[in-house]
């Protein structure tokens, strides 16, 4: 399985490890056209593995970093890192390999191309699973910029120039497509992707379930602006990932250069880039302080104040292996918790609030046993969302959350000169340089509509303002 990752990870990334190590402006994949996606041919499972680890490499790379400092779970200390913590180095070039990898090899061609081949093998299963990749990827780069290319993206023949799709739309389709590969999943036609499946092993009933977690997911980004219901939210959790045994990680490990967490990569001293001084944990940063001030042991878990060669972060998670949580049970129950509250009060949400606490109290995939964590005795927002913030500690989810809920309350960065582009904390990224160049008959300039501060959804534009 390690060289099945080593080899994917290799064909499907090159262009990652380069950016890590130069960590300004993406020079190679400046001449890329994200609209113009090379296809080759390969077996399912080789498409598949690129796939699912594009899929860890977009939740565990440069946006993901960024996004920990936007949320101050983290401290941008050093060289390009310190233009990002305070917003004033931000530009349409700094993201734009990000978004490319929704699109190229690892991304939608080769997601189309595993749906067409399992589509003609009659492996349903197969096909259900490719789907599940399209939505998250889909739904993933629509939070982040809103309008996106998708109904005529990596269709260059057709569409040279593919129009941005409304971010509202993109939702829609994708909530469709999941329902969809629940039933292609649950079919039982089909052998699946089997071994070459690195974080379920082939197993159909935790691919449902992780469906019906990102259908909850996304519904939950939908709720604000009026695009859907809380009781929608609730029927996908119910039949969402039901423990942490169901928990999708991306299922890194220390023993192959090209399979090594992204974060220890850029983080630790002993990493890839070995920038162990450019993003840190810091004592007065709002997520450390958070849990240093109520005494939870989660901050032993993440951080260690002694352990510079890695950022301050703990060696347990900046560990070269550590399987960074993607999808998981905690993120389930505090979804259910906050859909809950919503609709039938603190009552009816404080035990999904308390199971998820108590989950702490037992070892998972990506957390150690700590019995210490407290159980809430009542449940309210904050107490969800300050739970969650804290639970979800590296994950772009936490991004999401805020915009809707404006929880935790964070204050924006003054530090540096300001951005023009930006009145506070990043809402949102511009469309990459790169795409702006090629497609410039659909992407204006940064300031232009839709390319702007906010997406669509955020109706909350006055977080950390």
């Amino acid at each position: 399985m390690h060289k099945l990752i080593k080899i994917s990870l290799a064909a499907a990334l090159p262009a990652l490890w380069a950016a890590g190590c130069s960590d300004f402006l993406k020079g190679g994949e400046l001449t890329n056209n994200p609209n113009v996606p090379v296809q080759g041919s390969a077996t399912n499972s080789q498409l598949f593995i690129a796939i699912q680890t594009s899929n860890w490499s977009m939740n565990s790379s440069e946006l993901a970093w960024a996004v920990a400092q936007w949320m101050q779970e983290l401290y941008g200390a050093a060289r390009q890192q310190v233009g990002i913590y305070n917003y004033s180095g931000i530009t349409n070039a700094t993201f734009d390999g990000d978004f490319q990898y929704p699109y190229i090899g690892g991304g939608l061609v080769d997601i189309r191309q595993l749906q067409a081949q399992a589509t003609a093998q009659n492996d349903l299963f197969y096909l259900g699973v490719a789907q599940v990749m399209e939505a998250w990827v889909m739904s993933q780069t629509a939070d982040q910029w809103g309008d996106i290319p998708y109904s005529q993206a990596v269709n260059y023949a057709t569409y040279p120039t593919p129009v941005l799709d409304t971010q509202q739309s993109v939702y829609d389709s994708v909530e469709n497509l999941l329902t969809t590969a629940i039933a292609n999943i649950t079919s039982g036609t089909g052998a699946g992707p089997g071994a070459a499946d690195l974080a379920y092993g082939g197993s159909s009933a935790k691919w449902a379930a992780l469906a019906h977690t990102l259908k909850a997911r996304i519904y939950l980004h939908m709720v604000p602006p009026g695009w859907a219901t809380y009781a929608q939210v609730i029927t996908e959790a119910n039949q969402g990932i039901a423990s942490s045994a169901g928990d999708f990680v991306a299922a890194y490990s220390s023993g192959s250069q090209f399979s090594t967490n992204q974060w220890w990569q850029f983080m630790s001293q002993s990493g890839g880039t070995g920038r162990a001084g450019d993003m840190i944990a810091l004592n007065s940063t709002q997520l450390p302080a958070m849990l240093l001030a109520a005494g939870d042991p989660r901050y032993g878990e993440y951080f260690d104040s002694t352990n510079a060669t890695n950022g301050f972060m703990s060696s347990y998670r900046l560990d070269p292996g550590f399987q960074q949580p993607l999808a998981t049970w905690a993120e389930n129950q505090l979804i259910l918790a906050e859909a809950t509250f919503q609709t039938s009060g603190a009552a009816a949400a404080l035990p999904f609030l308390q199971a998820e606490q108590n989950g702490w109290h037992v070892a998972a995939k990506w957390h150690n046993a700590l019995p210490g964590v407290a159980v809430a005795g009542a449940a309210s927002m904050a107490a969800i969302m300050n739970e969650k913030y804290i639970t979800m500690f590296q994950h772009v989810e936490v991004w999401n959350d805020w915009k809707r809920t404006c929880i935790p309350a964070l204050s924006k960065i003054t530090t540096g000169t300001p951005n023009p582009l930006f009145p506070g904390i990043p809402a949102r990224v511009y469309y990459g340089l790169t795409e702006q160049q090629t497609n410039s008959a659909n992407v204006p300039a940064p300031g232009t509509a839709p390319n702007i501060a906010f997406n669509s959804n955020d109706v909350l534009q006055g977080c950390g303002t």
